[in-house]
């Protein structure tokens, strides 16, 4: 065990630039393991802002160990609800514990007696109209693939994030306000499902907890490749709206270039299909679990279908295949399901693409591709590369 008085001393040199100093003082904090936020909270003077950051980028390797040597805790709350709060706090802990030393429960039940006190006889518009109104909780524009976006500490702390991680607050702070408020999978766009007096009504979280009609959105669920609108009318169960967070997280930390945050999010969903038991890297293929490891291409990509003649840009992808077993079986595809499925522009045409990763190569001409949907979710075309912009495609986020 690391001597706690060597901590002080420890903070001193965070601002050092030296690689050398900076990889010694990653292996002496790690050394300390889960007692670090302990010791940190015993000394007389505390980190600043500046040093936790530096202390959340120095203990990754130990908060991916404790991350997943505690995950399975939340799977044994039967309450679906405090499951999803348990969840949403170790992401919490493992993202920004040193950062914003707060506990997310006392957190979300501040939130909720500030809204009782303002709202006496708070409903869920008026929990809406404060949270996102009163409060300014709002969706992030210029960072919305920063990891961060998902982590509700932060969400609340900075009042921004995705619709996923905004839509889980009003949730969560809905659930303590006596409210029956529960999580629409749409894809694409996240929801809410506001149920009262029976009747269920849709609400946006991300764009100022708007009412949406459910007109509108079944017309959205014609645009995707295979029918949603069972979606609508359900609630998303807890261990779903888990699984969409862990699949966001894995892209953001992908595309963020922390390939090791993203695998071990891999590691997690395969823990929660396996009902809380870890599995082997060998064992998880068979099993049908989620694919383990880095997709070999990226959002952006040019690439070419040789045995289906067409060439186009990667607009996103699947870690395994989410197509229905109908859809599956109609076009004979006989490529395995559990691999990295990719939403592909076409070229030359208004058609987008869904091929297995094994079925792809890598177009080594540079060209681009012309399609009528590239401006939407493209920025510019650089270095033979689409640079993609914030837009979600259906099915994220």
């Amino acid at each position: 065990m690391p001597d706690p008085k060597q901590l002080p001393h420890l903070l001193k040199l965070l601002d050092d630039d030296s690689e050398v100093v900076q990889r010694e003082l990653a292996r002496e904090l790690n050394a300390y393991g889960a007692s670090l936020k302990t010791e940190l909270a015993r000394l007389s003077v505390s980190p600043n802002q500046n040093q936790r950051k530096k202390l959340q980028e120095l203990t990754q390797e130990e908060s991916r160990r404790w991350l997943k040597n505690h995950w399975s805790q939340w799977m044994l709350e039967l309450n679906e609800v405090l499951a999803l709060e348990k969840a949403m706090a170790l992401l919490c802990e493992f993202q920004t514990g040193f950062i914003y030393p707060a506990d997310l429960s006392l957190m979300l039940d501040d939130l909720a007696s500030d809204a009782k006190e303002k709202y006496p006889h708070i409903d869920a518009r008026e929990l809406a109209q404060y949270l996102f109104k009163d409060l300014g909780l709002k969706g992030a524009q210029s960072d919305y693939n920063n990891p961060l976006n998902s982590d509700l500490i932060y969400v609340v702390k900075e009042k921004r994030g995705i619709p996923l991680s905004l839509s889980c607050v009003y949730i969560l702070v809905g659930a303590r306000l006596g409210l029956h408020i529960e999580g629409c999978n749409f894809p694409g766009h996240f929801l809410a499902r506001v149920v009262e007096n029976n009747e269920a009504t849709l609400v946006d979280c991300f764009n100022g907890g708007a009412v949406v009609d459910h007109k509108v959105v079944a017309q959205m669920s014609e645009q995707t490749p295979w029918s949603i609108q069972h979606l609508i009318h359900h609630a998303a169960p807890t261990r779903a709206i888990v699984a969409r967070v862990l699949g966001n997280l894995n892209k953001a930390f992908h595309e963020a270039g922390a390939q090791d945050n993203a695998d071990l999010m891999l590691e997690l969903g395969e823990i929660m299909e396996n009902d809380g038991q870890e599995i082997s890297p060998e064992s998880s293929l068979d099993h049908g679990l989620l694919f383990k490891g880095q997709p070999r291409f990226r959002t952006g990509e040019i690439v070419i279908a040789p045995k289906l003649g067409w060439r186009g840009v990667i607009v996103d992808f699947d870690l395994s295949c989410k197509a229905p077993d109908a859809w599956y079986m109609a076009h004979g595809i006989d490529a395995r399901k559990n691999q990295p499925w990719y939403h592909i522009f076409i070229n030359n045409s208004q058609q987008v693409g869904y091929a297995a990763e094994e079925s792809l190569i890598t177009d080594p001409s540079n060209e681009k591709v012309f399609h009528p949907l590239v401006p939407h979710f493209f920025e510019q075309f650089k270095d033979g590369r689409f640079i993609r912009n914030h837009r979600t495609w259906p099915g994220t986020l």
